[in-house]
């Protein structure tokens, strides 16, 4: 438990130096814009547990985003709990201020042994000015051993490089 909780926070803390070296290297054909880095909490209204964690947004092609994450989760009753995810989103609307998708999800909750699911999500981000950061709201299914707990999570993001 404790090393799964350790290769968690290492993740999560190392997760914006990764983006950023990405960033660097802008020789890539695969990434097609700005990559964004930030940080959400949120609430699971099922396992009634707030969240914490980070995202980052690597944009590949005209209209794909990569959208990998982590977080970690406080219960109101239980042990600390953490998920992974490996997401693709898909925005539009005007601007891409609307976006959804879906991925996989690793989920180690109460102690309980790492379970791999699946996330289905849809966001708004209510501002597009053209400063850097992009706050966002999202509602957020994951699906693991036919349960699929409602979260709702509010963030930010800013661009890096």
């Amino acid at each position: 438990m404790r090393a799964s909780v350790a290769v968690v926070i290492a993740i999560l803390t190392l997760l914006p130096g990764v983006t950023a070296a990405q960033a660097r290297g802008r020789h890539s054909q695969f990434i097609s814009g700005p990559i964004q880095t930030g940080f959400r909490v949120g609430l699971d209204f099922e396992n009634h547990a707030w969240s914490v964690g980070v995202v980052a947004t690597i944009p590949v092609r005209q209209r794909l985003e990569l959208r990998p994450s982590g977080d970690l989760f406080f219960p109101k009753d239980g042990k600390t709990g953490w998920q992974a995810n490996g997401d693709a989103a898909i925005p539009f609307g005007p601007g891409g201020t609307v976006y959804g998708g879906g991925g996989i999800a690793f989920v180690h909750l109460n102690g309980d042994k790492t379970r791999t699911g699946y996330n289905l999500f849809f966001g708004l981000i209510p501002s597009t000015a053209q400063t850097g950061w992009r706050p966002f709201l999202e509602f957020r299914w994951t699906f693991v051993n036919d349960t699929s707990p409602f979260r709702l999570a509010l963030g930010v993001t800013h661009r890096i490089g």
